[in-house]
């Protein structure tokens, strides 16, 4: 009888744990659809020289009360095929910004840990402490050149920035040759509840 009790309190904690994980709500900045794999890949070290300018999205709390739990952002740490070899970790941050741009959760590590991949980019998931947020906020991905992020250019989504000297800034950048603006939507998800 006591085992026949256990088990049935152990399947109302796995059902009770299940039903939890399924009321996460997945925002994401980009006007697309993620199911279109149409993207290219963007190197904020690479396009500007910096490892101090972020790829940020903004995005709105569905409800009152909602917190973030998780970052998922479409990157690669970039296997060679030719030598079969992985890259040396190297660090990828991750910040939470208020709409102000107040800081309220900063995170750092190895890109390798979210983003190792034999076959191509893949969306990383970064798990973070609930952190409360109200309106607007914005996440903020560092590549540092170590994961380049997934991105596609098309009509901007008004939601995609970069983050550079503490400002928000278009994401777009003019090719001198030909003076044409490519603007970017990052894809980066925020996921709570």
């Amino acid at each position: 009888m006591l085992a026949c009790l256990f088990c049935l309190a152990l399947c109302i904690n796995a059902i009770a744990s299940e039903a939890a994980t399924s009321q996460l709500t997945t925002l994401r900045g980009d006007s697309g659809n993620n199911s279109d794999m149409n993207f290219t890949l963007f190197s904020s070290l690479v396009a500007f020289g910096s490892f101090d300018i972020g790829e940020a999205v903004k995005f709105t709390v569905p409800k009152t009360g909602w917190k973030l739990q998780k970052v998922r952002v479409l990157g690669w740490s970039g296997f060679n095929e030719s030598t079969q070899m992985f890259p040396a970790d190297r660090n990828i941050m991750l910040e939470i910004r208020d709409k102000d741009l107040n800081l309220l959760y900063k995170f750092a590590d190895s890109q390798n840990n979210y983003f190792l991949s034999e076959t191509g980019p893949l969306f990383g998931e970064i798990e973070i402490p609930a952190v409360a947020v109200t309106g607007d906020f914005y996440v903020v991905f560092y590549d540092r050149g170590a994961a380049p992020i997934g991105t596609k250019e098309t009509d901007d989504s008004g939601n995609s920035f970069l983050f550079k000297d503490g400002q928000i800034q278009p994401a777009e950048v003019t090719i001198v040759e030909t003076n044409e603006t490519i603007k970017f939507n990052w894809l980066i998800e925020a996921i709570g509840k």
